[in-house]
């Protein structure tokens, strides 16, 4: 199993390489195959950060307008990159708000391949109250935990992005998720 995975991502780097000597030879199309390639990643971690789906588009949106208009400068991991720049530009956003301490976390029920209403229904509620539970944590302890378990990134990867130290990364993840727990744990005693 282990070495079927390095398979994957081993073929995956080798695509993102090729879509980065796309992008930087200025072809057409490269651009919209790694909007197509990342979005829903993408989508999925400004949606954590934001308040809700249409402000997490907009995130999404800006980022590849800015990226299209300013050619490409990419050197490394794309998809780092790219998270990067929603992160980032989630944080402008969340800044221009003044939101911080208000910033509500919504996310619409995915469709799932449940044919039973009973059991979709108990997916997004067990979804919601994640998602309500993420909310109250510090933005801090919040960016690291949704990019370490949604943008599937390494604490040390995480920690270069965000300018701080690897220590600062893991503990911001251990009191998120041990604040996570909590929250949840107090939900489901109520």
């Amino acid at each position: 199993m282990a070495g079927n995975r390095k398979f994957w991502v081993s073929a995956l780097m080798s695509e993102d390489r090729q879509l980065l000597r796309d992008l930087q030879r200025g072809q057409n199309g490269a651009w919209r195959q790694v909007y197509l390639k990342y979005k829903d990643d993408l989508l999925t971690v400004a949606r954590s950060l934001v308040d809700d789906i249409n402000t997490a588009e907009d995130c999404l949106q800006e980022v590849f307008v800015r990226l299209a208009s300013d050619g490409c400068n990419i050197r490394s991991n794309l998809k780092a990159y790219l998270l990067s720049c929603v992160v980032n530009q989630a944080r402008t956003h969340i800044r221009r708000r003044n939101a911080q301490s208000n910033c509500q976390v919504n996310m619409s029920m995915h469709n799932r391949d449940s044919t039973d209403p009973a059991n979709a229904l108990a997916e997004y509620d067990e979804i919601e109250a994640v998602m309500q539970a993420l909310e109250k944590l510090p933005l801090e302890q919040r960016e690291v935990v949704v990019l370490h378990l949604q943008g599937d990134m390494k604490f040390r990867r995480i920690a270069s992005m965000l300018g701080v130290s690897i220590n600062t990364v893991q503990s911001r993840y251990r009191y998120g998720m041990e604040r996570l727990r909590q929250l949840l744990i107090n939900k489901e005693s109520i």
